[in-house]
């Protein structure tokens, strides 16, 4: 396919935008014509290496080339809003990173603009297509399991040892949508919305325990249990900043069983799923449809300055994301997407949003709170 007959695309964001979204776009069969950055010099340095034709301080100035038909936003929570409302504005297609909003009011008229717009408006929850995640929601709702009675999820992991290691400072800062609870309990609370059900009530704790960052005013560590509208609980344990070995886990009980994600000793390590029931215990194979591509590392070694473009350098969410994208494309062009696995729109965003609003009030009243609708 020539680049005249791809759809074209401008990621705003010369972060985690240029190390997955861009090459997820490409692998996914998008023409990434422009990215957006704060400061157009340093958005022209960053895009240079990936031949980027357009780095521009302006989405505006992106948006008036008439082959941009996409817009994926992946800038520091904060500046979400802008960024949608004005694609919304301009009627493209949009593709937004989680956490998604300020706040859940701010999600609702994210929402609203996308709808009234009639454009296809989609959830960088990109591990909904994860092997391991999408497999253990298949066997979920197959039945294998029976009802779902608890969902558990653990991840702790040993960052943020070295208060040297620069991070960004909107990842520091609560007030401009900082935090593990965002960054990543975003995506565990996503797992258990797609694979369970909605989420009534959310008791939190929220803390921060990276040592030698005075100044930071964002959690690391949280811990969630939540009942869900069909009864079942979920509990969600996770720290970035805990000493030691990883400790990551994925179980799920159920009437007839339970069933699991056995992780590796590291983090990218192969995962497989689990069943345990009346029959035994024995490994489920994994469908073809499931299995994406070995992930590849960020090329551009002087393009990675910081402790978070380390992560996300790693290559893990480009195939998930490029999966995303192929979606994305294939409901542009009006035509039905056969796939099982579906990508979260932003009616998922706010509902997640919701549950985030729910916990952190609960962390701060120190009691349980009802999910607001959306």
């Amino acid at each position: 396919m020539s680049g005249s007959d791809m759809p074209g695309a401008v990621v705003v964001g010369t972060g985690f935008g240029l190390f997955t979204h861009v090459r997820a776009l490409r692998d996914a069969g998008f023409e990434v014509r422009a990215i957006v950055g704060r400061s157009r010099a340093r958005t022209a340095e960053r895009a240079a290496p990936l031949a980027i034709p357009l780095a521009t301080d302006s989405l505006a100035e992106a948006l008036e080339d008439p082959r941009v038909e996409l817009v994926t936003v992946a800038t520091p929570p904060h500046a979400h809003y802008d960024a949608v409302i004005e694609a919304a504005q301009a009627k493209r297609h949009i593709v937004c990173e989680k956490p998604f909003a300020k706040d859940l009011a701010q999600a609702r008229t994210m929402l609203a603009a996308a709808e009234e717009a009639g454009i296809v408006h989609m959830l960088g929850a990109e591990f909904r297509f994860d092997t391991p995640q999408a497999l253990l929601r298949r066997v979920i709702q197959d039945g294998a399991i029976g009802t779902p009675l608890q969902f558990l999820r653990i991840y702790h992991q040993p960052g943020l040892q070295d208060p040297n290691e620069k991070l960004s400072d909107w990842w520091e800062d609560a007030d401009q949508g900082g935090g593990f609870l965002g960054a990543f309990g975003s995506h565990m609370i996503d797992q258990v919305r797609s694979s369970l059900g909605e989420i009534r009530t959310v008791s939190a704790l929220l803390q921060t325990m990276a040592p030698g960052r005075p100044t930071m005013t964002a959690d690391d560590s949280y811990s969630l249990q939540m009942q869900l509208e069909n009864g079942a609980h979920a509990i969600l344990v996770a720290a970035m900043a805990a000493p030691g070995p990883l400790v990551m886990t994925t179980k799920v009980v159920g009437t007839r069983g339970g069933a699991w994600i056995q992780s590796g000793a590291t983090y990218g390590d192969p995962e497989e799923v689990w069943v345990s029931d009346a029959q035994g215990s024995r490994k489920i194979d994994t469908p073809a449809d499931l299995v994406n591509p070995p992930a590849t590392p960020f090329p551009i070694a002087e393009l990675i300055q910081t402790e978070q473009d380390r992560w996300h350098t790693m290559g893990i969410d480009v195939p998930p994301y490029a999966r995303l994208f192929r979606e994305m494309k294939t409901r542009m062009r009006g035509e039905v997407w056969t796939e099982r696995e579906t990508a979260g729109t932003f009616r998922d965003a706010a509902a997640g949003q919701a549950v985030m609003d729910a916990a952190r009030r609960s962390a701060k009243e120190g009691r349980v709170v009802e999910v607001e609708r959306v």
